[in-house]
């Protein structure tokens, strides 16, 4: 049996950087707030300075993190038969994780960054095998693993993750759940199957909103991260985990609310990937046996080397790697 099996998108990456002076920053009013935007001449040929190449996507990411810390590690997607599903597969077999998927006729997902400086990046993402996975390719009752974790899926491929999850669950698999934006804007009444079988939620602040709404309560002193919280928390998880970018993250379990501060001086080069990081991360922890607060020091650990270097997951930690960074550079926890 397997410790952690990963379950959702594999992506060929594509970091493209081009002079900066063939770009420029706009702001634009939309009708709640003024966003940014990389804005390119029309109608020009933009040379291209530097282009990258790497392996994304949530299973993978994922799928890296559990096997560096020592995890038998499957992960299952769905790839093509083609150039970017053979650098997936090369990717997993040389980071020691099972491939579990299947392969289609649909091409591989891919993305291209664009300008990735800092915090400051535009993706297009191209959606192809991962949307659909269908349950009926999975060999559902050769996969047995000690974790289940769930990243974002659409389409077909999330009606096949409920699926899973449901059967991992009853077979006494822990379930572990990070969803995307897109996932958690549909609320709380599309996630709820999925919700009541996960054990460990992570997600952000926007997607803890989009999925809790306004929570309402009389308790006096709690935050707004709490308040979100608590209210995933009474619609099915163990542990609730927010993160909320260079602040840091916060976790309830048990009615004990904590909050992990990430360090301020964080060297920032890219921050592909560094959401799975931390939640992978945190899982982790937890499967080490080590505690919500040493798991939240894990997660920050991992992905602020992750946006300290360029990739996915080229700086993922290995197990005495994140023991030494923890030890050199802790992150301040405080819990009530």
């Amino acid at each position: 049996m397997l410790d952690v099996i990963t379950l959702g998108s594999a992506v060929y990456d594509i970091f493209v950087y081009t002079d900066p002076s063939d770009t420029e920053i706009i702001r634009l009013k939309h009708p709640k707030e003024k966003r940014e935007h990389i804005a390119y001449p029309t109608g020009a040929k933009i040379l291209i300075d530097t282009a990258c190449f790497d392996i994304g996507g949530g299973a993978t990411n994922t799928a890296t993190t559990f096997s560096r810390l020592g995890f038998k590690t499957g992960t299952l997607c769905k790839i093509g038969n083609d150039f970017y599903g053979e650098q997936i597969l090369n990717c997993l077999k040389k980071e020691k994780v099972s491939f579990l998927g299947t392969r289609g006729t649909e091409h591989t997902d891919f993305s291209i960054i664009l300008d990735s400086k800092g915090h400051d990046r535009t993706i297009l993402a191209y959606k192809g095998c991962s949307n659909m996975l269908r349950y009926a390719e999975l060999k559902s009752g050769k996969i047995k693993s000690k974790w289940l974790y769930i990243s974002s899926l659409v389409g077909e491929s999330f009606k096949a993750a409920e699926k899973l999850a449901a059967r991992a669950k009853s077979s006494g698999t822990k379930i572990a759940f990070n969803p995307s934006t897109y996932l958690a804007s549909h609320g709380y009444n599309y996630l709820k199957k999925m919700l009541k079988n996960t054990d460990a939620l992570i997600l952000n602040r926007e997607e803890a909103a989009m999925i809790a709404g306004n929570p309402i309560t009389s308790q006096k002193g709690w935050s707004n991260e709490e308040r979100l919280l608590r209210a995933l928390f009474h619609m099915g998880p163990e542990y609730t985990v927010i993160t909320d970018g260079a602040k840091g993250a916060y976790a309830l379990r048990e009615g004990a609310f904590y909050k992990a501060k990430a360090h301020k001086n964080t060297k920032i080069v890219e921050t592909t990937g560094a959401g799975d990081a931390f939640a992978s991360s945190f899982i982790a922890g937890l499967m080490k046996n080590k505690g919500i607060e040493y798991s939240l020091q894990m997660g920050i650990a991992n992905a602020e080397s992750v946006i300290s270097h360029f990739g996915a997951h080229n700086k993922l930690l290995n197990w005495k790697e994140m023991q030494t960074a923890i030890s050199k550079k802790p992150a301040n926890i405080t819990s009530a």
